[in-house]
């Protein structure tokens, strides 16, 4: 029986002693091969192995982010439905959208932060800079400033460039695109001067000297770009931005429930497979209690609406 037919089948619910007594359903509000599913299915593989009962995967795009969060804020309080989200859904579209359809920081029982992927300033190979400081300078000089690409308004990658811009005082031009891969493809070609994507997307391109990975914005180096300075070690700790992934469920789950699934989520990402596994995509396991995760969800969103607010952004 495939896990979603053996979710169909179980019983309608358990007390919290018994749980989990019938399968669980893990929303990723993202569709397939995304950065996010990858994730998705290693952790459910790891949880359903712990506690014994199939954990599926559904994926559920559409609205940044906002379809799968909405479903799973409406799921009931059991602890059958648990969602994988980021820092878009969760703290972003709080300010993005005028109506997201639900409040990260009210509809949700946090269980635990997964981890953290920075976003790198990468430019193109030619590019007459060799540090983020000769970047901020070169763009000061031109009269137009530098292009930098993204993935939309609002997107990481947007609000990475925004951030460079308001702290560091560069003149950039934002050149969003609908696709990453058309976005590389110009960087690459000298077509556009830089981009600022997850630093996963840029690990080839890096080592094969195709382009210029001039900081990851972050407060450590990222393992899988070891020689790529941080912007915390450049002397510029406030430009941090980074997309960080965690697990949830429903509003109103049961304590026990709640401290159960962060207890296996920890033993998973405290796996030394598991952990080699989540640093090869550029993630920077961290775990933690849920009061941690509900913490950071406080204080990112607030964050980001500011950021949100300072550079004008809206949904598109």
């Amino acid at each position: 029986m495939t896990a979603a037919l053996a979710l169909a089948a179980g019983p309608a619910g358990a007390a919290a002693g018994e749980w989990p007594a019938k399968p669980l359903r893990m929303i990723v509000p993202a569709g397939p091969g995304g950065s996010s599913d990858p994730t998705a299915r290693l952790l459910a593989d790891e949880m359903s192995k712990r506690l014994g009962q199939p954990v599926a995967v559904f994926n559920r795009p559409g609205a940044g982010g906002n379809i799968g969060m909405a479903e799973a804020a409406r799921a009931e309080a059991d602890g059958y439905t648990i969602v994988l989200s980021w820092t878009g859904p969760l703290a972003t579209n709080m300010a993005l959208y005028k109506a997201p359809g639900f409040d990260s920081r009210k509809d949700f029982s946090p269980i635990t932060k997964v981890g953290c992927v920075p976003n790198i300033l990468a430019v193109n190979k030619d590019l007459p800079v060799q540090n983020l400081k000769d970047y901020i300078a070169l763009s000061k000089r031109r009269p137009n400033g530098l292009t930098y690409g993204s993935t939309g308004t609002g997107s990481s990658w947007h609000i990475a460039g925004a951030m460079i811009q308001q702290e560091a005082g560069a003149k950039l031009v934002h050149v969003p695109y609908t696709t990453p891969g058309t976005a590389t493809t110009d960087l690459l070609s000298g077509q556009l001067d830089s981009m600022l994507p997850l630093v996963i997307m840029m690990v080839p391109y890096v080592k094969e000297g195709r382009v210029k990975g001039l900081a990851v914005m972050s407060t450590t180096r990222s393992p899988v770009l070891p020689q790529v300075p941080s912007t915390t070690e450049l002397g510029m700790p406030e430009l941090v931005s980074d997309t960080c992934f965690a697990l949830l469920t429903s509003a109103g789950v049961a304590q026990p429930i709640i401290d159960k699934l962060n207890a296996v989520a920890n033993q998973v990402l405290a796996d030394p497979q598991v952990k080699t596994r989540l640093e090869a995509s550029g993630i920077t396991v961290e775990g933690g209690t849920a009061q941690q995760l509900g913490d950071y969800i406080k204080t990112e969103t607030v964050r980001q609406a500011e950021i949100v607010k300072a550079i004008n952004a809206k949904a598109e």
